[in-house]
């Protein structure tokens, strides 16, 4: 049985796939770098280590041990989860030094190329996720209105560009306003601030960035996020076809059916 590991940040995605990679009849080791213990990870993986990613030789060293060259990142790993560690080891100080810029993908590109200076290759987040990634068009029963539409459309557009930018891939719209965008704080915080803003209605839109890395850069949404989306008292949850992991899609769309929200799964080319 082939051995992987999970380098888990923040989110459901690390659970969901460490089910399916159990499935395919893998051995799944996973370190938590939040540091924090979680049952939900526990309860499924194979072996787990709750490491800091502040304590990257740690993580080094327990890959090592366990002799797994192939490992995958799942989950947010932002640099809000990182500067908020205040004990950095000397290794991780080390490549934080070199980096000319700290936004998200310079820092995990950072990290996959020293795991690669160890021998051991970060493999694409959609290896065993492929069904998850689904083409274009109206998910749910419910609907969008013209109104919707025209505020999804509007959004494709400015997260485009955000993406483009690697400033963040989410915004939150309504009546072609821009009232929020993603920054450090991640998807479900910038929704939150929109549907505070909106006071009832308004679409978020999640985009992928432009030349995609499959390794860390996979868009992901799943019950917490149309959760967030409910509370918000948002219309709509617009997402980049074929180039986002939706965990959980049953339960995503049932929880969406019955709140009256459309998810919509649109071409940023069209």
């Amino acid at each position: 049985m082939a051995k992987v590991a999970v380098l888990a940040g923040e989110g459901n995605l690390p659970k969901f796939f460490t089910n399916r990679a159990l499935k395919m009849g893998h051995e799944v080791l996973v370190i938590d770098l939040t540091g924090q213990p979680r049952a939900d990870l526990a309860e499924v993986a194979s072996s787990i280590h709750p490491v800091s990613i502040g304590q990257w030789q740690t993580v080094i060293d327990i890959l090592k041990t366990e002799e797994v060259f192939d490992v995958y990142f799942l989950g947010n790993v932002s640099r809000g989860l990182l500067f908020t560690n205040l004990e950095l080891d000397r290794r991780l100080q080390g490549l934080l030094a070199n980096l000319r810029q700290r936004e998200n993908h310079a820092m995990i590109e950072a990290f996959v190329e020293d795991l690669a200076k160890e021998g051991i290759t970060v493999k694409p987040q959609t290896d065993f996720l492929q069904d998850a990634l689904m083409g274009p068009g109206v998910l749910t029963e419910t609907v969008p209105t013209k109104g919707i539409w025209q505020d999804i459309e509007h959004g494709v557009k400015i997260a485009k560009t955000l993406a483009e930018l690697d400033v963040g891939q989410t915004v939150v719209v309504k009546d072609c306003a821009v009232l929020a965008v993603e920054a450090i704080d991640g998807t479900d915080a910038t929704i939150n601030r929109g549907g505070t803003l909106a006071k009832g209605g308004g679409v978020a839109v999640k985009i992928a960035k432009p030349n995609q890395d499959p390794r860390f850069d996979v868009p992901t949404v799943g019950p917490e996020t149309i959760k967030t989306v409910i509370a918000g008292g948002l219309d709509a949850l617009a997402l980049e076809a074929g180039k986002t992991i939706v965990v959980n899609v049953a339960e995503v769309i049932r929880q969406a059916d019955e709140n009256k929200v459309s998810i919509v799964l649109v071409d940023p080319g069209k």
